[in-house]
């Protein structure tokens, strides 16, 4: 496995012309996005509190004067898409089901299950307005910010059932959110292992050389591969098992390498999502 160059552990860092990580250092620590176009500015999720999200916006008035009219969310989950609210009126894109489980109800409900997990900043996540996308897609959509353009990509279950991935053309960069997982393992509680190691593969084929995920350092194609391997093997040997048990027993060092403490989960997902 290897990384695809080095990033700060926190702040900005420009990966190419008008394209800038900025890594979010509040209870999560989570990559976000800032790409400054002729045109228009977007940015590639929002954080977990209001102060995350002011945080980002201070990064991205250091490199332009111009307004964020875009906001594209990974995936639903609320270090990546809490912030949103702080950032209208721009127009926040996501997959289909990312608005799902943000509406109403299931983005309250998700709210409160995050909350409960932070004691640390209960109080802050409890204030967050959840705000859904406003534009949704289920496959592929483009987005164009002048001179440059960006491709939004659904390219199938992995860590959520609403995982996207965004490409800026010409940069030799994607946004991969937790399709892939760097700073600790793929996190499996409500993943899909069976289909994780395909959308990996699809996600590898698009030919650059530079993948930020949402936690951790820039990887290249090689830890893509690495992490796609493991989850078919995984899902091999899950299909040659009758239980999740005997699969853990089984299961070859180079995946427990790999998914470590996430392991046993991963291994309840499969049987829950392909076997169920």
């Amino acid at each position: 496995m290897t990384t695809g160059g080095a990033k700060p552990v926190a702040g900005l860092y420009e990966v190419a012309d008008g394209v800038y990580i900025y890594t979010i250092t509040g209870f999560i620590m989570v990559n976000t996005g800032i790409i400054v176009g002729d045109d228009a500015v977007a940015v590639v999720d929002t954080g977990t509190t209001e102060s995350d999200a002011r945080a980002l916006l201070n990064a991205v008035a250091s490199v332009t004067d111009k307004p964020v009219r875009y906001v594209i969310n990974t995936h639903y989950h609320g270090d990546h898409s809490f912030g949103n609210w702080w950032f209208l009126p721009a127009i926040t894109i996501g997959h289909e089901r990312c608005r799902l489980k943000l509406v109403g109800d299931e983005g309250a409900s998700h709210r409160d299950t995050m909350a409960s997990h932070m004691p640390m900043i209960r109080e802050q996540v409890e204030a967050v307005p959840v705000t859904p996308p406003a534009v949704t897609f289920q496959n592929f959509v483009d987005l164009h910010l002048g001179n440059i353009d960006l491709k939004l990509a659904y390219l199938g279950r992995a860590h959520t059932d609403n995982d996207i991935a965004i490409g800026v053309e010409g940069a030799d960069v994607a946004f991969a959110g937790d399709l892939i997982e760097q700073s600790g393992p793929p996190i499996a509680g409500e993943g899909f292992p069976n289909d994780w190691g395909p959308t990996l593969r699809k996600l590898g084929a698009a030919m650059v050389d530079r993948y930020v995920p949402g936690h951790g350092l820039i990887v290249d194609s090689m830890f893509v591969s690495d992490q796609a391997s493991a989850f078919e093997t995984l899902s091999r040997t899950c299909a040659g098992a009758e239980t999740a048990a005997e699969a853990m027993e089984a299961m070859p060092q180079s995946v427990v390498d790999m998914l470590e403490t996430q392991t046993p989960a991963a291994i309840q997902r499969y049987f829950e999502t392909v076997t169920a």
